[in-house]
Parts: structure tokens; sequence; C-alpha cells
């Protein structure tokens, strides 16, 4: 403003003090109050976003140190489902060939049964013949009673064939039931494990995909935002 400014004039007290004026002291009191204030409140601001960023730090370590534990978990699960499978399936090999070994052997069994059952009846036929044979000639010579002795001898082999081959189907039978008890073990082992191999798989997808947090602070800031709709696309 200068002398030549329009609207200058004398006033009719321009020397009075306005009732809420204050002295100079207390406005400089109460800038410097405002100031410090401000100083507290940016420092304590400064204080709370440093607990927050160690916090958040706690939460991510703590977070991956539980998904590595998880991830170890499941590695373990299915390392140990695997070997156990490998077992059992080991384990069908070795029944399989034994029930293999068994049937061959009751099949060797009847063959023989077979023979002594032919070789029965032979010795049976002749010593029946040799009861008809006329007057002096019906005598127990030694050839009757070898006879009698090859008759008894079959029937005692026969019986004792009968049994093996009874003893040889009950213990295919008991390998068959535990040969079915293993496929279900095994088919349960596999569906385990491929369970697990899916749940690992999932995990995968949650640290790898769209779910993974942001690369950099900026793009976590922009999907905390949630402007990036509003971002420009190149």
């Amino acid at each position: 403003m200068t002398e030549d400014c329009s609207g200058t004039s004398y006033k009719p007290d321009p020397l009075r003090i306005p009732k809420n004026s204050i002295a100079h002291e207390a406005w400089l009191e109460h800038s410097q109050y405002k100031k410090l204030k401000a100083d507290n409140e940016l420092a304590a601001s400064g204080r709370l976003r440093e607990a927050m960023y160690w916090s958040r730090e706690k939460a991510h370590n703590d977070l991956q140190a539980q998904h590595d534990a998880t991830d170890y978990g499941l590695r373990r699960c299915i390392y140990e489902t695997q070997r156990q499978k490998n077992e059992l399936q080991w384990q069908r090999q070795k029944m399989m060939n034994e029930m293999e070994k068994m049937s061959k052997e009751i099949a060797d069994l009847e063959h023989a049964l077979m023979d002594k059952t032919n070789s029965a009846k032979l010795a049976e036929t002749r010593l029946e013949n040799r009861l008809y044979r006329p007057g002096a000639e019906l005598v127990q010579d030694e050839a009757h009673f070898g006879l009698r002795d090859e008759v008894l001898q079959l029937r005692q082999t026969q019986q004792d064939l009968r049994k093996k081959i009874d003893d040889g189907k009950a213990t295919y039978n008991d390998l068959e039931e535990h040969l079915i008890r293993l496929d279900q073990d095994i088919a349960n082992k596999q569906h385990t494990l491929m369970t697990d191999l899916r749940c690992m798989d999932m995990r995968d997808v949650l640290k790898k995909g769209d779910l993974a947090p942001p690369a950099t602070q900026t793009q976590r800031n922009i999907q905390l935002t949630q402007i990036e709709e509003e971002l420009p696309k190149f």
C-alpha cells in the first residue's frame, strides 16, 4: 500500500487495542506449544510406524516359519507314505511269488494223488481178483500179503496227500486274503499320497499365483489402496 492508494484516510482511533488481541509473548508461547505438540505427534507417529513395521515383520516371519514347517511336514509325510507304499508293494510281490509256488505245489500234489489213485485201483483190483482163485490156489501167499501191504500203503499215501493238498489250499486262501488286504492298504496309501501331493500343488499356487504377496512395496501400496484399476495401461 502506498500514499497514492485509494481508501487512505485518517481513522477514528487507530491506536486502540482490540479486546481479543494477545500479547506477543503469549502468541510466541502458544506457537511454541503448537510446534512442540506437532513434534510430539510426529515422534509418536514415527514410533507407531516403527512398532507396526516390526509387528508386521514379526508376523511375516512367524507366518513364513509356519509355512516352512507345514511344507516340511507335508514333504515328510509324502516321503513316509511313499516309503510305506513301496514296502507294501514289495510285500505284495513276495506274496504273489509265494502264491505262485504254492499253486504249483498244490498242482503237483494233485497230480501225485491222481497217480497214487490209479495205482491203488490197480492194486485193489489185483487183490480182489486173487480172492476168486479156485480151490487150493486160494492161498494167502507172499504175493497176497505183498498186494495187501501195497494197498494199505497206497491208502495211507493218498490220505497224506489229501491232507497236504487241504493244508496247501488253506495256506493259499490265507495268502489270497492277505493279498486282498495288501491291495486295499496300497490303494489307501496311494489315495493319501495323491491327497498330500495335491495339497502341495495348491500351496505352490498360493505362493506363486495371484494370491502371493506383491513383489514390491509399491505394488503392495497399490493393492492396499485398490487403485490398480485407475492406473493407465501401457
